[in-house]
């Protein structure tokens, strides 16, 4: 008899009925999870919030000292961070303070799913090529909830859309006549758009601008009117549309767009400006738009 139920157990694991299912180690929590897809597929390519649109004032560490406390509040993700990024568990340095928010904003860029099943989250995110023709890849799969990672795609892909601004050749509107924008400074008064349409005068409160990438790409919009621009595909219209998904034939700023053309830009800086006013809005080239550091 013992035989013969020896026999049927072989004979059914012969056959795939008795296989048993993958055992599952321990359960991680979603930032310990995050670091081991990132530790197998590769960190996130994104439009870092210090760098884009524009670089902030003060600087990546001043802003990792002072998000430094909100960080430190979630004790499960802090603990993982500091963990992961082998940093003691007392009182940090600000250089220490600025891997942590390093490691912290790499986090918020990368989303995980729960499938129906609670056992594994689905995971889709740009990263840096290894190699091959394509600069980035789109990579695809799940990570088990014990740290198991298994990619099911990978896929050539663009560089992230950061709306990092205006050509250095761009000029701005000011009651007295266009001025480039790389002339603008705080206090520039400029044409500004007032909550009921209008256009008022109004002085700059702020400007920014930041190196461009080598492989950037702007888009050269041209209006049947004859105005055109050089401008990133992230930056928005003053009726908050992206520039790179408008098409020919769109209608813009009371004319229509005859063609746009995504081109190469060797102008090194880009830049951008804010009014004071309601709406941030200002004309560049004679089109209006709206900042992005509003």
């Amino acid at each position: 008899m013992r035989l013969a139920l020896a026999a049927l157990a072989v004979a059914m694991v012969a056959c795939g009925s008795a296989t048993p299912a993958p055992a599952v180690g321990t359960p991680l929590n979603t930032t310990q999870l995050k670091f081991a897809v990132m530790d197998s597929v590769g960190k996130p390519v994104y439009c870092d919030p210090d760098f884009y649109p524009i670089a902030r004032q003060g600087g990546e560490e001043a802003n990792a000292v002072s998000t430094y406390p909100q960080i430190k509040a979630d004790a499960e993700s802090y603990a993982a961070i500091v963990a992961h990024e082998h940093l003691p568990s007392g009182d940090l340095t600000d250089a220490q303070k600025l891997v942590v928010y390093r490691a912290w904003k790499l986090l918020r860029a990368l989303t995980l799913t729960e499938t129906y099943s609670g056992q594994e989250y689905v995971f889709e995110y740009r990263v840096q090529s290894a190699g091959g023709s394509a600069a980035y890849e789109m990579v695809k799969g799940t990570v088990r909830i014990d740290g198991v990672v298994k990619v099911s795609s990978r896929t050539p892909s663009g560089p992230p859309n950061c709306p990092i601004c205006l050509a250095a050749s761009t000029m701005i509107a000011t009651p007295n006549g266009p001025v480039r924008v790389t002339d603008v400074r705080v206090g520039t008064i400029v044409w500004t758009q007032a909550a009921d349409g209008s256009r008022v005068a109004a002085s700059v409160i702020q400007i920014g601008s930041i190196e461009a990438p080598a492989e950037h790409r702007m888009v050269h919009l041209f209006l049947a009117d004859g105005r055109e621009l050089l401008v990133s595909p992230g930056h928005k219209t003053a009726d908050g549309r992206p520039v790179g998904t408008l098409r020919a034939g769109d209608r813009l700023d009371g004319s229509m767009i005859n063609r746009l053309e995504l081109v190469p830009y060797a102008g090194g800086r880009t830049y951008d400006l804010l009014p004071a006013g309601a709406t941030g809005h200002y004309w560049a080239n004679g089109i209006l738009l709206s900042s992005t550091l509003s």
